[in-house]
């Protein structure tokens, strides 16, 4: 049987057979208004749930360090951009079925993403993740137009809003206190590349869990015409390895109750927010080298210990200073800057490094704005933030998120940033079938006031950069990020 969906037409028993469940709902072409003359037509929703079929799981109990993203119903929202000269009908007819198979499998694997987020009928201080039998995930394919691929999938500011339209809908209600841990969009530029994206609620993963999802999925997609669970590596999907050794369980749960009400985050911005714009700065491998040596030789003529000191270091103190000077902070304000580390390595007992859950720990870093903007400030940051990783050695993640939590209490309101993403995760080792992308961005910085980063695509070594900004802000951040190197 062919079913024709916006004049496209394709086998619905051949697409069955190979996705597991499947439903395709069409919709009229529609036009969703944003700057720039861009628009988004959606084509149609594809519902996926994980094949082989699988039988309904228990209830997995979120931990105390996946319970803590509950709060806001955080979203780690991802673009992957891809060359892909060809027509929709294209895709359609020779990349849809195997995008989807390849999908499917994995969701065999990883089928918590499929399933959903809810408090737990059992215990009232508790949220799982349930995944029931015929549960699956939604697939919106879309075109965009109005705007050339080159610039929405390049360096230079863009505008924000033309980015959201490349990311899906949430499709549950929120009503019900229960959502959906992924959504995926595939929004076509017609002769000129795609964009793969990814909603993904942060209590279900963190960044290396998505990276091990993502990376499984593709591996699947272009290993062969006829994907298979052996080309999927299994996640270790045990929760109960991570271990409240020191209480803090409670106390999240009970902050996160007295906040404002669990709700699924739309991704819009308020009439009254001015234009803002994201854009990508790189530093070079040559440029870090250097920044390293400037931090070196500081702490020779001030007799410090010799912290921490990689490139991730140097690019948070380099970035801080440069956007402390955009937003023209001067005096005494204090300004925080928050890291988030991987904590895998450092959980005691060890868990394993395909573990798919939250396990991350962080500090917040202050620094008054005069020490931030002086001639020194970018040594004094690295510095900072350096003492600091190095004073995480031998910590109970738990002790380090009840210090956290207690500052982010105290700072609320105030200035600070934090950083989303890393250049460990190699976003741009994600191959579909089509090659490297183009281009990653990492768009939920605008909800937790971040700056992304991720390795270099161009060069080894280097890392890339990318803030959401007021047109304003970010030609004053572009000029210091320039021009920061000959005052150093």
């Amino acid at each position: 049987m062919l079913v024709t969906i916006n004049n496209f037409s394709f086998s619905l028993s051949t697409l069955t057979s190979i996705t597991g469940k499947i439903v395709i709902i069409s919709f009229p072409s529609r036009a969703e208004p944003c700057l720039a003359m861009a628009a988004l037509r959606v084509l149609h929703e594809i519902q996926i749930s994980p094949s082989p079929s699988l039988p309904s799981q228990p209830p997995q109990a979120l931990s105390f360090l996946d319970t803590m993203w509950l709060q806001n119903s955080r979203l780690m929202k991802k673009l992957f951009f891809y060359d892909f000269p060809h027509p929709t009908s294209h895709f359609i007819e020779h990349n849809l079925s195997i995008f989807t198979k390849s999908l499917s499998l994995t969701l065999h694997q990883f089928y918590p993403l499929a399933g959903s987020i809810r408090q737990s009928y059992d215990f009232e201080d508790q949220f799982e993740i349930s995944y029931e039998e015929g549960d699956c995930i939604t697939i919106t394919l879309a075109e965009y137009t109005g705007q050339n691929f080159r610039n929405i999938s390049g360096h230079r500011p863009k505008n924000f809003k033309n980015l959201c339209l490349l990311v899906p809908k949430p499709i549950k209600s929120a009503t019900s206190c229960q959502f959906p841990p992924m959504s995926i969009q595939i929004t076509i530029f017609p002769n000129q590349g795609l964009c793969i994206g990814f909603v993904i609620n942060h209590a279900v993963c963190d960044g290396f869990g998505t990276k091990l999802f993502i990376q499984s999925w593709a591996a699947a997609c272009r290993s062969s015409k006829r994907p298979t669970l052996n080309d999927i590596s299994p996640p270790f999907l045990d929760r109960s390895v991570i271990i409240d050794s020191y209480g803090i369980r409670k106390k999240i749960f009970m902050e996160m109750s007295q906040s404002k009400e669990i709700s699924q985050e739309q991704g819009t911005l308020p009439v009254s927010h001015p234009i803002l714009v994201y854009a990508t700065f790189t530093l070079r491998k040559n440029h870090i080298l250097k920044l390293k040596e400037l931090v070196k030789t500081k702490q020779v003529e001030e007799g410090k210990p010799s912290y921490h000191l990689s490139a991730f270091v140097v690019t948070c103190a380099y970035v801080w200073r440069c956007l402390v000077k955009a937003r023209g902070c001067d005096g005494e304000i204090n300004q925080y800057f928050g890291i988030i580390v991987d904590w895998r390595l450092r959980m005691r007992p060890s868990i394993p490094s395909n573990y798919f859950g939250n396990c991350l720990g962080g500090f917040l870093t202050e620094l008054k704005a005069t020490e931030l903007v002086g001639n020194d400030g970018f040594e004094v940051a690295a510095m900072e933030i350096g003492k600091n990783i190095d004073g995480l050695q031998g910590r109970d993640v738990g002790e380090l998120l009840e210090v956290a939590l207690n500052k982010y209490a105290e700072v609320a309101g105030r200035q600070t940033l934090t950083v989303s993403g890393s250049p460990k995760l190699r976003s741009y080792d994600v191959d579909f079938g089509w090659g490297r992308p183009v281009k990653v961005d990492i768009i939920s910085i605008i909800e937790s006031g971040s700056i992304s980063l991720a390795e270099s695509r161009e060069e080894d070594g280097g890392i890339e950069i990318g803030l959401v900004l007021s047109q304003e802000e970010m030609n004053q951040f572009e000029m210091n990020f320039a021009n920061s190197f000959l005052d150093l």
